[in-house]
């Protein structure tokens, strides 16, 4: 085992400092505050996701999907995902999870292509999945997914009966059948 020490600074390159390109980036700024068209959060690892999440519902004890599935933990609280044969077919390069302030397991998902992963949901028909520009957020429960509201997450809507109310933003998925919303109900 190897220890490293940083003199004035902190040169620990194992964790990511505040402002690298592994942090995930709110709306309308890339990692380090520049600007990113889209409008939604983007991220470039689990770690982003990860940094991205704990202002709003914590992210503690992150995990590979496989890790928390095969752990004594996913009996109680199985994570999203976890019958999920091929991850290649939902555009799905990595799939994580960590415990929100309450200890409930929320799902992080990377996406390679985000109309795959949104034209796969649809086809399943899976809802209730918060959606960025290269990511999704699987909230544990409606305590979570409230909290997620102000992050700038939109909801993936692909129920054609779903009735969003007035005000709410209503954009067209990548998906064809879907919309985008930022009316959070699961």
């Amino acid at each position: 085992m190897s220890t490293s020490v940083a003199a004035c600074g902190g040169d620990d390159k194992s964790r990511p400092s505040e402002k690298t390109s592994t942090e995930a980036s709110k709306p309308g700024e890339e990692a380090g505050g520049e600007e990113k068209g889209g409008g939604l959060p983007s991220a470039s690892d689990m770690a982003s996701i990860e940094a991205f999440l704990s202002p709003y519902v914590g992210c503690s004890d992150l995990q590979t999907g496989a890790e928390w599935d095969n752990s004594s933990q996913a009996d109680k609280f199985p994570a999203w995902g976890d019958s999920i044969s091929d991850p290649s077919a939902w555009s799905i390069k990595e799939r994580g999870v960590c415990r929100d302030t309450s200890g409930h397991p929320n799902t992080l998902v990377l996406v390679s292509s985000m109309k795959q992963f949104q034209a796969t949901m649809q086809a399943e028909g899976y809802s209730g999945i918060l959606i960025g520009k290269d990511f999704a957020v699987k909230p544990y429960d409606d305590e979570a997914t409230q909290a997620l509201e102000g992050s700038g997450l939109v909801n993936l809507v692909c129920d054609a009966q779903a009735k969003i109310p007035g005000g709410y933003k209503q954009e067209p998925a990548e998906a064809d059948g879907c919309l985008l919303t930022d009316y959070f109900t699961d």
